[in-house]
This record gives C-alpha cells, structure tokens and sequence, in this order.
C-alpha cells in the first residue's frame, strides 16, 4: 500500500519552511512584549506634559485676573484716602487759605518788613518757620537800602494731595518788585510746592519748595 506523501514531506510539518514568505522581517515585526512599558510611559508623559500646560495657563490667567482687580483696587483706595478726588469743598478751603498764606509771606514793603514776619509766623509751622526766617533776614537787610516794595500774586494753584490733616498744594505766582522813588518795576514768575498742615483751626505751611 502507497505510504502517505503528507508523512514523507518535512516541509508540511514546518509552517515557516512551508511558506519562503514568511522570512526573519517579518518575524521580528510581531509585537514584543517588552515594548509594552516604554510605550505606556511615553504616552504618560504626553499626558503629563499636557496638563501641566493647561495647568500653567489656568494659573496665569488667574494671575492676570488678580493683579488687574489687586491694581483696581489699589487705586480706588488711594482715590478714597485723597480727599482732593472727592471732596471739592475741603479742596477748595485748602486753596484759599495757602494762596493767602503765600501772598502774605511773600509780599512785604521796605517801610514794614516786621509787619511781615509776624505774619508770617501766624501763618507756617515746623520746619517752614525756620526756613522763612533764614531767607526773610536778608530782605530785612536789603529791602530798606533799597526801599523794595514786592507784591505777590497767586495766579493759580491746585490741590494735589488731601489726606486727613495734611495737603500738598502745588501754586503758580507772579512777583512785581517796585523801588520806592523810581520807575523800576520788575516781574518775575515762579512754581511753588506747599506741604500743608491743618493746625489750631486753619491752614500752615510747614513746608515749601521753590524748584530753584
């Protein structure tokens, strides 16, 4: 009796030798399973790279808002404490009584300097009494020799801080100096800053620069 070919054929036992096709590429292209955890662990890092970016934008954003409603606020609390924002009346009593205060200090009469300084001293405190004085004493030398008449005009001036009892006042003046007995009359313009306290019931100057 025949014997079975399939029994006498090798390569019908052997898939891989029964098919040339199937050669080493493609054996080394099924999945390895060792590949497995470094494909998961890259994927993780997308992921995490992700929500990290998301994560950074939400707390910018939320920063942005924050410091826009953190400067909004800064600034209505400075509106609030500086009364010269909100309160015309308060600004414009300080007005009037430092454009005073400055007119008088200012303007004095060779026939009267001591007229002056009294008012003077009426009218600034602290520091500014003493800083008036220093410069007063050379009209007081000068002004007689040369019988000088100055007359001080404030020709505008404005409320730049309020707060409680203390102001800062920022004043335009015109000086007119006139020598008694002669046509010699000069003008000059100048800026002042007035630090301002209220004491004793009123407006004193505490405190002034020229910007000389």
């Amino acid at each position: 009796m025949p014997e079975d070919p399939a029994l006498e054929d090798p390569a019908l036992e052997d898939p891989a030798l029964e098919d040339p096709a199937l050669d080493d590429d493609e054996l080394d292209d099924t999945d390895d399973p060792a590949d497995e955890p470094a494909t998961a662990t890259r994927g993780r890092r997308r992921t995490f790279a992700v929500l990290a970016l998301g994560a950074v934008t939400v707390l910018l954003g939320g920063f942005g808002i924050w410091a826009t409603a953190h400067a909004g606020s800064l600034r209505a609390q400075s509106a609030q404490q500086n009364t010269a924002l909100i309160d015309p009346a308060a600004t414009s009593a300080v007005r009037t009584q430092i454009d005073a205060a400055v007119q008088t200090v200012f303007s004095y009469s060779y026939a009267d300097t001591g007229a002056t300084r009294r008012a003077a001293q009426r009218l600034l405190t602290g520091p500014a009494i003493q800083q008036y004085n220093t410069l007063f004493a050379l009209v007081e030398q000068q002004a007689p020799a040369q019988k000088l008449v100055v007359t001080t005009t404030v020709t505008n001036s404005g409320v730049e801080l309020l707060t409680g009892g203390q102001a800062r006042v920022l004043i335009f003046v015109n000086q007119q100096d006139t020598r008694a007995g002669t046509s010699q009359t000069s003008y000059s313009g100048s800026m002042l800053a007035v630090t301002a306290l209220w004491q004793a019931g009123r407006w004193k100057i505490e405190n002034i620069d020229t910007f000389s």
